[in-house]
């Protein structure tokens, strides 16, 4: 794969003339940032764990488990917060545990400020 425009341009003088190329363009993901990891390792997996009486990792497989992927690494702030938006409506429906919301007021304001609720 080729990242940049001029490393297109010189890898397509190399080819033949009659070699077909496909170009297909992609926005680059906006990921998750430290602070909403933050946010999802400290509040949304410890109250959990807690909860369910599991370690963080424990925890981290069942959420994973729940959305049918094997990874949060490489999501986008937006689906990083639907994830969130998710696990806290489902647990608040379902085990009646409140997980707090990063503007909630005593939670440090510095998370919430690049967490895309």
């Amino acid at each position: 794969m080729i990242w940049n425009k001029l490393e297109c341009i010189k890898y397509i003088n190399t080819l033949k003339d009659d070699a077909i190329v496909e170009v297909k363009q992609k926005q680059k993901k906006s990921i998750r940032s430290l602070a909403q990891n933050r946010y999802f390792w400290g509040y949304v997996v410890d109250i959990i764990a807690d909860f369910h009486w599991l370690t963080p990792i424990a925890t981290y497989e069942m959420i994973k488990n729940l959305f049918k992927v094997t990874t949060f690494t490489d999501i986008s702030t937006k689906e990083f917060s639907f994830v969130m938006e998710t696990i806290i409506e489902l647990w608040k429906k379902e085990y009646w545990v409140r997980i707090p919301l990063p503007h909630d007021s005593w939670m440090d304001k510095s998370l919430y400020e690049s967490l895309g609720f």
